[in-house]
């Protein structure tokens, strides 16, 4: 009870207050928390597709490419797997004669499906 003249806040007032506060404070941690984990998510799938680009890259550079499959590890827990297959009918190229590799014997264009495959520990 307040008497007249006086001012201030009861203690339930003060204890209202505070869990009130304290509500807003692990919510705005909450969602804080979980905004990290989603830049760290992003930050190591902004990294898998640069990996993935070097691989890609690395095996259009070569001057020939063979009908292979290869895989290794990267680093920071990455895990790679490249698969260089003939193109054929389930990629739209029809009716081509093959060498011993796989590729078309009928022009010197060849055509080949690169599969570049990046894993990593969560």
């Amino acid at each position: 009870m307040r008497r007249r003249g006086e001012s201030g806040f009861t203690l339930i007032e003060i204890a209202i207050g505070m869990a009130v506060l304290g509500l807003g404070v692990v919510s705005a941690l909450q969602v804080f928390g979980g905004s990290m984990q989603l830049a760290r998510n992003a930050g190591k799938r902004s990294e898998a597709v640069m990996h993935a680009k070097a691989l890609l890259d690395s095996s259009l550079w070569s001057p020939e490419l063979i009908a292979t499959e290869s895989q290794g590890e990267i680093g920071d827990g990455f895990r790679w797997q490249r698969v260089i297959r003939r193109a054929g009918a389930e990629d739209g190229v029809q009716g081509q004669d093959a060498d011993d590799q796989g590729f078309s014997r009928e022009t010197e264009v060849r055509l080949a499906v690169v599969t570049v495959l990046l894993e990593w520990d969560e």
